[in-house]
């Protein structure tokens, strides 16, 4: 049974039974009247805010009937009560609208604090939100800055290759990664040639242009790589899945081939500045830096293992006046015929390089020093048979060479350049175009 129905039929039955009592008998009224104040307690507790007057307006006119048969002073009494009960009524609702409006005002302050409790998860959970998307920025950043030192240490081309692989093979696990030197007939990579920009596939079978040619691939990545603004290949990522890459991914992927690139061109700058140290760029023999180092070396194999080692220096006679006469690209040209000479004579054990100016040497392991002055003969022969042309005009030079030998005119380096220097200056005031040995 439902509780109002539950409060209404116990009240109902209360009130009639005091009624029936006395109304017969009016001389009870002043004794059962007391009696209603526990109906009207009783519908309080039960929360009950209309019903009470109901049953007031009914006691009041049961006192009513009541007090007209009797006389006074019982229908003074039955009043007296019946101000009593409205009194009690009044107050005891005036505590339940207290009561309630305290409740009100409890329920306010719960629901704006469960609603400053809501907005306050809602901030944690954003800046939670934020922490992790930030720790993830941070470890994509560290990610980063590690793939970068990764790519940059590195003196080797193919390294770089195999690194920048290994990081976007790690970063796309299920993907296929490869550098391709050429195009070939890839569809792919000859659009990205031709667009000369990366390109990105979201869906081949659904693309015209790449439906059927990428099978079994259903996306792809392909970024141009360029070395000193030159072509250099391509990087190219294939996955057997749709939408596998995106453009946050391809961003990702062009970073690390830029930084690829950065790399190879570092090597390629290094590479350069070697050889240029290495090799003289105008001759392409061995450098002086080269040259003395390398005399160094021969001349320790040689005192370890007991065997002669040669130097032939030479040097073309009237360069000067050569210059003077036909300009400095003649000069330059005469250089570049001289050193062909000098190299065409040296076997591959041998060392020819540039001294400095019009200045060269020849370094011989394993020749004593009659067998250098021969072969220095020879090429002083050589050099002067051979004619020069530079702008259809015909020219000749000579050469005068000196020659030293370890161990038979020196130990060390320094003197055994001495040696070959101080009879080259013979060679030369002695009437040039001549060996001194």
């Amino acid at each position: 049974m439902p509780s109002r129905t539950l409060t209404l039929t116990f009240s109902s039955l209360f009130f009639f039974a005091l009624a029936a009592a006395s109304i017969p008998d009016p001389r009870l009224a002043p004794i059962l009247f007391p009696l209603y104040g526990f109906l009207f307690l009783w519908m309080g507790l039960r929360q009950e805010r209309e019903l009470p007057f109901v049953f007031l307006f009914l006691v009041s006119v049961t006192a009513l009937l009541s007090a007209s048969r009797l006389k006074s002073p019982w229908n003074r009494e039955i009043f007296f009560e019946l101000g009593a009960l409205w009194f009690f009524q009044f107050s005891w609702g005036a505590y339940q609208n207290a009561i309630l409006g305290s409740r009100r005002d409890r329920e306010v302050k719960v629901n704006a604090l469960r609603l400053k409790i809501s907005e306050e998860e809602k901030d944690v959970e954003y800046y939670q939100s934020y922490r992790t998307k930030a720790l993830s920025q941070i470890q994509n950043a560290q990610n980063l800055t590690a793939s970068a030192k990764s790519l940059a240490n590195t003196l080797s081309a193919a390294e770089v290759h195999d690194r920048l692989i290994s990081i976007l093979s790690s970063r796309f696990p299920s993907a296929q990664v490869e550098i391709v030197a050429s195009p070939g007939k890839d569809p792919l990579l000859n659009f990205t040639q031709t667009r000369n920009a990366p390109t990105l596939i979201r869906d081949a079978w659904a693309d015209k242009r790449f439906h059927e040619l990428l099978s079994p691939y259903r996306s792809g990545l392909s970024i141009p790589l360029k070395v000193m603004r030159q072509p250099a290949g391509f990087l190219k990522i294939t996955s057997k899945e749709p939408d596998a890459f995106g453009a946050e991914e391809a961003k990702a992927a062009e970073l690390f081939v830029a930084m690829a690139s950065m790399s190879l061109e570092n090597i390629r700058f290094y590479e350069q500045v070697q050889a240029q140290s290495v090799r003289d760029p105008l001759t392409q023999l061995y450098s002086h830096r080269a040259f003395q180092t390398q005399l160094q070396e021969e001349l320790l194999r040689a005192g370890r293992s007991q065997t002669p080692l040669s130097l032939i220096m030479m040097d073309i006679d009237h360069f000067k006046s050569y210059n003077d006469r036909y300009g400095h690209p003649a000069g330059d040209s005469l250089l570049k015929t001289v050193s062909a000479i000098l190299n065409s004579f040296a076997r591959p054990v041998d060392f020819a390089a540039r001294y400095g100016g019009e200045e060269f040497c020849l370094i011989l392991p394993n020749f004593v020093r009659t067998e250098a002055v021969e072969i220095a003969n020879r090429l002083r022969l050589r050099v002067a048979a051979q004619p020069f042309f530079f702008n259809g005009e015909k020219s000749s030079v000579t050469i005068s060479l000196g020659v030293a030998s370890f161990p038979q005119d020196a130990t060390t380096a320094s003197q055994i350049i001495r040696v070959a220097d101080e009879r080259l200056y013979q060679a030369k005031h002695g009437g040039r175009n001549q060996v001194v040995g």
